[in-house]
Protein backbone atom coordinates (compact mmCIF):
# COMPACT_ATOMS: atom_id res chain seq x y z
CA UNK A 1 0.00 0.00 0.00
CA UNK A 2 0.98 3.58 -0.28
CA UNK A 3 1.35 6.26 1.81
CA UNK A 4 2.74 9.87 1.62
CA UNK A 5 4.30 12.54 4.07
CA UNK A 6 2.49 15.39 5.19
CA UNK A 7 4.89 18.44 4.24
CA UNK A 8 5.39 21.30 6.63
CA UNK A 9 3.19 23.65 5.36
CA UNK A 10 -0.28 21.59 5.98
CA UNK A 11 -2.16 20.76 9.72
CA UNK A 12 -0.08 17.32 11.27
CA UNK A 13 3.00 18.04 9.71
CA UNK A 14 5.57 14.91 9.82
CA UNK A 15 2.54 12.57 10.06
CA UNK A 16 1.90 9.48 7.18
CA UNK A 17 -0.85 8.85 5.51
CA UNK A 18 -2.71 7.70 2.65
CA UNK A 19 -3.06 9.60 -0.45
CA UNK A 20 -6.87 11.23 -0.63
CA UNK A 21 -7.88 14.85 0.03
CA UNK A 22 -11.46 17.44 0.54
CA UNK A 23 -14.31 16.62 -1.78
CA UNK A 24 -15.80 19.75 -3.30
CA UNK A 25 -19.51 21.10 -3.41
CA UNK A 26 -21.36 18.42 -5.40
CA UNK A 27 -18.66 15.77 -5.85
CA UNK A 28 -19.19 12.21 -5.33
CA UNK A 29 -16.96 10.29 -3.33
CA UNK A 30 -15.41 8.17 -6.23
CA UNK A 31 -14.84 11.35 -8.65
CA UNK A 32 -12.83 13.38 -5.25
CA UNK A 33 -11.10 10.08 -5.54
CA UNK A 34 -9.99 9.97 -9.12
CA UNK A 35 -9.16 14.26 -9.08
CA UNK A 36 -7.57 13.62 -5.78
CA UNK A 37 -4.60 10.87 -6.97
CA UNK A 38 -4.44 12.82 -9.98
CA UNK A 39 -3.52 15.82 -8.63
CA UNK A 40 -1.21 14.69 -6.09
CA UNK A 41 0.23 11.55 -8.35
CA UNK A 42 0.17 12.39 -11.47
CA UNK A 43 -2.20 9.03 -12.14
CA UNK A 44 -5.34 8.23 -13.75
CA UNK A 45 -7.00 5.90 -11.67
CA UNK A 46 -8.57 2.79 -13.89
CA UNK A 47 -10.07 0.33 -11.28
CA UNK A 48 -11.69 1.11 -7.81
CA UNK A 49 -13.46 -0.60 -5.31
CA UNK A 50 -15.40 1.18 -2.34
CA UNK A 51 -14.17 -0.45 0.85
CA UNK A 52 -15.62 1.06 3.75
CA UNK A 53 -16.52 4.44 5.11
CA UNK A 54 -14.81 5.57 8.37
CA UNK A 55 -15.56 8.72 10.97
CA UNK A 56 -12.82 9.71 13.21
CA UNK A 57 -13.27 12.79 15.69
CA UNK A 58 -10.34 15.41 15.50
CA UNK A 59 -10.08 17.84 18.53
CA UNK A 60 -11.02 20.55 15.95
CA UNK A 61 -13.50 19.09 13.60
CA UNK A 62 -14.37 15.43 12.87
CA UNK A 63 -13.95 14.21 9.33
CA UNK A 64 -15.64 11.69 6.81
CA UNK A 65 -13.57 9.13 4.86
CA UNK A 66 -14.24 7.07 2.13
CA UNK A 67 -12.21 4.68 1.57
CA UNK A 68 -11.42 2.81 -1.41
CA UNK A 69 -8.99 -0.25 -2.73
CA UNK A 70 -7.14 1.33 -5.81
CA UNK A 71 -6.28 -1.77 -8.23
CA UNK A 72 -5.63 -0.24 -11.93
CA UNK A 73 -4.44 3.16 -12.91
CA UNK A 74 -2.01 4.62 -15.61
CA UNK A 75 0.92 6.53 -15.15
CA UNK A 76 3.83 6.64 -12.91
CA UNK A 77 2.99 6.98 -9.25
CA UNK A 78 4.69 9.97 -8.04
CA UNK A 79 4.65 12.98 -5.25
CA UNK A 80 3.55 15.60 -7.73
CA UNK A 81 3.59 17.85 -5.05
CA UNK A 82 7.05 17.03 -2.99
CA UNK A 83 5.97 14.63 -0.58
CA UNK A 84 7.74 11.74 0.17
CA UNK A 85 6.06 8.60 -0.63
CA UNK A 86 6.55 5.01 0.00
CA UNK A 87 5.06 1.56 -0.77
CA UNK A 88 4.73 -0.29 2.55
CA UNK A 89 2.96 -3.93 3.95
CA UNK A 90 0.88 -2.78 6.62
CA UNK A 91 2.97 -4.69 9.33
CA UNK A 92 6.20 -2.26 8.53
CA UNK A 93 3.44 0.83 8.26
CA UNK A 94 2.75 0.39 11.49
CA UNK A 95 6.22 1.38 12.49
CA UNK A 96 5.38 4.97 10.82
CA UNK A 97 4.32 7.94 12.76
CA UNK A 98 0.53 7.98 11.18
CA UNK A 99 -1.84 10.63 11.26
CA UNK A 100 -4.48 9.49 13.99
CA UNK A 101 -7.36 8.64 11.42
CA UNK A 102 -5.76 6.37 9.65
CA UNK A 103 -4.02 4.14 12.46
CA UNK A 104 -7.89 2.18 12.47
CA UNK A 105 -7.37 1.99 8.92
CA UNK A 106 -4.12 0.36 9.46
CA UNK A 107 -5.28 -2.23 11.89
CA UNK A 108 -8.35 -2.64 9.37
CA UNK A 109 -5.56 -3.80 6.64
CA UNK A 110 -3.38 -5.60 8.51
CA UNK A 111 -6.02 -8.00 10.15
CA UNK A 112 -7.07 -8.61 6.44
CA UNK A 113 -3.41 -10.20 6.05
CA UNK A 114 -4.48 -12.66 9.27
CA UNK A 115 -5.20 -16.14 8.28
CA UNK A 116 -8.26 -16.80 7.61
CA UNK A 117 -10.46 -17.95 9.92
CA UNK A 118 -7.85 -16.03 12.28
CA UNK A 119 -7.93 -18.82 14.93
CA UNK A 120 -4.23 -19.40 16.17
CA UNK A 121 -3.28 -22.58 18.04
CA UNK A 122 -0.44 -22.73 20.74
CA UNK A 123 0.69 -25.68 19.55
CA UNK A 124 2.80 -27.25 22.66
CA UNK A 125 3.80 -30.97 22.34
CA UNK A 126 4.29 -31.10 26.09
CA UNK A 127 0.50 -30.27 26.44
CA UNK A 128 -0.89 -32.88 24.42
CA UNK A 129 -1.64 -36.26 25.48
CA UNK A 130 1.91 -38.68 24.63
CA UNK A 131 2.03 -39.59 20.85
CA UNK A 132 -0.94 -37.71 20.02
CA UNK A 133 1.04 -34.20 19.19
CA UNK A 134 0.98 -34.72 15.49
CA UNK A 135 -2.29 -36.23 15.07
CA UNK A 136 -3.97 -33.34 16.98
CA UNK A 137 -2.12 -30.99 14.44
CA UNK A 138 -3.72 -32.90 11.71
CA UNK A 139 -7.30 -32.97 12.82
CA UNK A 140 -7.43 -29.02 14.17
CA UNK A 141 -5.75 -28.30 10.40
CA UNK A 142 -8.21 -31.02 9.00
CA UNK A 143 -10.97 -28.61 9.84
CA UNK A 144 -10.13 -25.29 9.12
CA UNK A 145 -7.28 -24.32 11.40
CA UNK A 146 -4.52 -22.38 9.22
CA UNK A 147 -2.28 -20.49 11.94
CA UNK A 148 -0.16 -22.34 14.52
CA UNK A 149 2.36 -21.10 16.90
CA UNK A 150 4.72 -23.67 17.52
CA UNK A 151 5.83 -23.33 21.35
CA UNK A 152 8.85 -25.71 22.24
CA UNK A 153 10.84 -24.44 25.58
CA UNK A 154 12.12 -27.88 25.81
CA UNK A 155 13.13 -30.88 24.32
CA UNK A 156 10.47 -32.72 22.57
CA UNK A 157 8.50 -35.56 23.93
CA UNK A 158 9.13 -38.99 23.60
CA UNK A 159 7.77 -40.53 20.45
CA UNK A 160 7.96 -36.72 18.27
CA UNK A 161 11.13 -36.06 16.11
CA UNK A 162 12.32 -32.98 15.06
CA UNK A 163 12.44 -34.16 11.62
CA UNK A 164 8.69 -35.94 11.55
CA UNK A 165 7.78 -32.46 12.72
CA UNK A 166 9.27 -30.58 9.95
CA UNK A 167 8.02 -32.95 7.38
CA UNK A 168 4.52 -32.45 8.97
CA UNK A 169 4.91 -28.69 8.87
CA UNK A 170 6.37 -28.82 5.08
CA UNK A 171 3.15 -30.78 3.65
CA UNK A 172 0.57 -28.19 6.46
CA UNK A 173 2.60 -25.17 4.90
CA UNK A 174 1.52 -26.21 1.37
CA UNK A 175 -2.27 -26.40 2.63
CA UNK A 176 -1.57 -22.29 3.35
CA UNK A 177 -1.00 -23.24 7.38
CA UNK A 178 0.92 -20.04 8.94
CA UNK A 179 3.31 -21.73 11.44
CA UNK A 180 5.31 -18.99 13.44
CA UNK A 181 7.92 -20.82 15.94
CA UNK A 182 7.91 -20.01 19.51
CA UNK A 183 11.87 -21.56 20.43
CA UNK A 184 14.52 -20.15 21.73
CA UNK A 185 16.62 -20.81 19.28
CA UNK A 186 15.96 -20.18 15.36
CA UNK A 187 15.93 -23.46 13.63
CA UNK A 188 16.12 -21.76 9.76
CA UNK A 189 15.36 -25.23 8.16
CA UNK A 190 12.52 -25.54 9.69
CA UNK A 191 9.12 -24.34 6.90
CA UNK A 192 7.69 -21.83 9.16
CA UNK A 193 6.39 -18.59 8.08
CA UNK A 194 8.30 -16.39 10.90
CA UNK A 195 9.01 -16.36 14.37
CA UNK A 196 7.21 -15.71 17.74
CA UNK A 197 8.45 -13.62 20.52
CA UNK A 198 7.81 -13.10 24.41
CA UNK A 199 7.15 -9.25 25.36
CA UNK A 200 10.74 -9.48 27.12
CA UNK A 201 11.99 -10.84 23.73
CA UNK A 202 11.32 -7.73 21.72
CA UNK A 203 12.25 -5.41 24.22
CA UNK A 204 15.85 -6.68 23.67
CA UNK A 205 15.49 -6.25 19.69
CA UNK A 206 17.58 -3.21 18.65
CA UNK A 207 15.42 -3.60 14.89
CA UNK A 208 12.86 -5.32 13.48
CA UNK A 209 13.06 -8.70 12.99
CA UNK A 210 14.19 -9.61 9.23
CA UNK A 211 10.81 -12.36 8.83
CA UNK A 212 7.16 -11.72 9.72
CA UNK A 213 6.64 -12.34 13.67
CA UNK A 214 4.42 -12.30 15.78
CA UNK A 215 4.76 -11.03 19.79
CA UNK A 216 3.09 -11.90 23.17
CA UNK A 217 1.93 -9.21 25.17
CA UNK A 218 0.42 -7.94 28.65
CA UNK A 219 0.53 -4.60 28.64
CA UNK A 220 0.56 -1.20 26.71
CA UNK A 221 3.90 -0.73 26.26
CA UNK A 222 4.48 -4.14 25.01
CA UNK A 223 1.84 -3.76 22.12
CA UNK A 224 3.50 -0.23 21.33
CA UNK A 225 7.37 -2.53 20.95
CA UNK A 226 5.37 -4.94 18.74
CA UNK A 227 4.02 -2.22 16.69
CA UNK A 228 7.19 0.17 16.15
CA UNK A 229 9.17 -2.98 15.13
CA UNK A 230 6.00 -3.84 12.34
CA UNK A 231 4.70 -7.27 13.95
CA UNK A 232 2.51 -8.96 12.03
CA UNK A 233 0.11 -9.82 15.51
CA UNK A 234 0.29 -9.60 18.98
CA UNK A 235 -1.65 -11.96 21.47
CA UNK A 236 -2.91 -10.15 24.21
CA UNK A 237 -3.57 -12.25 27.69
CA UNK A 238 -5.37 -12.56 29.38
CA UNK A 239 -8.03 -11.93 28.63
CA UNK A 240 -9.99 -13.88 30.69
CA UNK A 241 -9.29 -15.69 33.67
CA UNK A 242 -7.13 -18.89 33.17
CA UNK A 243 -6.72 -22.29 34.92
CA UNK A 244 -2.93 -22.14 33.36
CA UNK A 245 -2.21 -18.94 35.10
CA UNK A 246 -4.72 -18.84 38.03
CA UNK A 247 -2.87 -15.77 40.14
CA UNK A 248 -2.49 -13.97 36.97
CA UNK A 249 -5.24 -10.99 37.20
CA UNK A 250 -7.78 -11.28 33.70
CA UNK A 251 -7.32 -7.70 31.83
CA UNK A 252 -11.21 -8.01 31.30
CA UNK A 253 -13.12 -6.63 28.53
CA UNK A 254 -12.75 -2.94 29.34
CA UNK A 255 -8.88 -2.54 29.48
CA UNK A 256 -8.76 -5.10 26.58
CA UNK A 257 -10.69 -3.07 24.27
CA UNK A 258 -8.65 0.16 25.33
CA UNK A 259 -5.65 -1.74 24.71
CA UNK A 260 -6.27 -3.06 21.24
CA UNK A 261 -7.73 0.24 20.03
CA UNK A 262 -4.44 2.21 21.03
CA UNK A 263 -2.60 0.35 18.43
CA UNK A 264 -2.20 -0.67 14.62
CA UNK A 265 -0.49 -4.11 15.14
CA UNK A 266 -3.77 -6.88 14.73
CA UNK A 267 -4.82 -7.88 18.57
CA UNK A 268 -5.26 -11.30 18.95
CA UNK A 269 -7.36 -12.27 21.99
CA UNK A 270 -5.78 -15.63 24.71
CA UNK A 271 -6.93 -16.65 28.07
CA UNK A 272 -9.80 -18.06 28.94
CA UNK A 273 -11.24 -18.06 25.49
CA UNK A 274 -13.79 -20.55 24.20
CA UNK A 275 -16.57 -20.95 21.59
CA UNK A 276 -19.14 -18.62 24.24
CA UNK A 277 -16.03 -16.21 24.82
CA UNK A 278 -15.25 -15.54 20.84
CA UNK A 279 -18.23 -13.12 20.68
CA UNK A 280 -17.57 -10.68 23.50
CA UNK A 281 -13.63 -10.62 22.40
CA UNK A 282 -14.70 -9.99 19.28
CA UNK A 283 -16.79 -6.91 20.19
CA UNK A 284 -13.66 -5.50 22.48
CA UNK A 285 -11.73 -5.64 19.20
CA UNK A 286 -10.29 -8.67 18.76
CA UNK A 287 -8.86 -9.22 15.29
CA UNK A 288 -8.47 -13.33 15.91
CA UNK A 289 -8.82 -15.45 19.19
CA UNK A 290 -5.76 -17.85 20.30
CA UNK A 291 -6.54 -21.14 22.04
CA UNK A 292 -3.97 -23.76 23.73
CA UNK A 293 -6.56 -26.44 26.14
CA UNK A 294 -9.44 -25.83 23.47
CA UNK A 295 -7.82 -28.33 21.34
CA UNK A 296 -4.54 -29.33 22.59
CA UNK A 297 -7.07 -30.90 25.34
CA UNK A 298 -10.08 -31.67 23.69
CA UNK A 299 -11.39 -35.38 22.87
CA UNK A 300 -12.29 -34.89 19.89
CA UNK A 301 -9.67 -31.73 18.24
CA UNK A 302 -11.38 -32.33 14.70
CA UNK A 303 -14.89 -30.97 16.54
CA UNK A 304 -13.91 -28.44 19.04
CA UNK A 305 -11.82 -26.77 16.03
CA UNK A 306 -15.15 -26.62 14.12
CA UNK A 307 -17.14 -25.38 17.10
CA UNK A 308 -14.35 -22.67 17.42
CA UNK A 309 -13.64 -21.27 13.95
CA UNK A 310 -17.84 -21.44 13.92
CA UNK A 311 -17.82 -19.17 16.73
CA UNK A 312 -15.84 -16.85 15.36
CA UNK A 313 -17.87 -16.65 11.95
CA UNK A 314 -20.80 -16.41 13.18
CA UNK A 315 -19.85 -13.32 15.87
Amino acid sequence: MLLDLRPADKPWPGYWEFPGGKMEAGESPEAALHRELAEELGITVRAATPWQVREYAYPERRVRLHLYKVTAWEGRVHGREGQELRWLSPAAAAALHLLPANRGILADLSAEALPCPPLFLIADPQRAAAGAFLKILEQSTAAGLRALILRIKGPLPAGLDAETLADWLARAKGRGVQVYLNHPDPLPSWPVVGRHFTEAQLADCDASPSSPFGVSCHSAAGLARAEALGASYALLSPLFPTATHPHTPALGLARFAELAAAVAVPVIALGGIDARRIPEARRAGARGAAVLSEILSASDPHAATQTLIHAWNAA
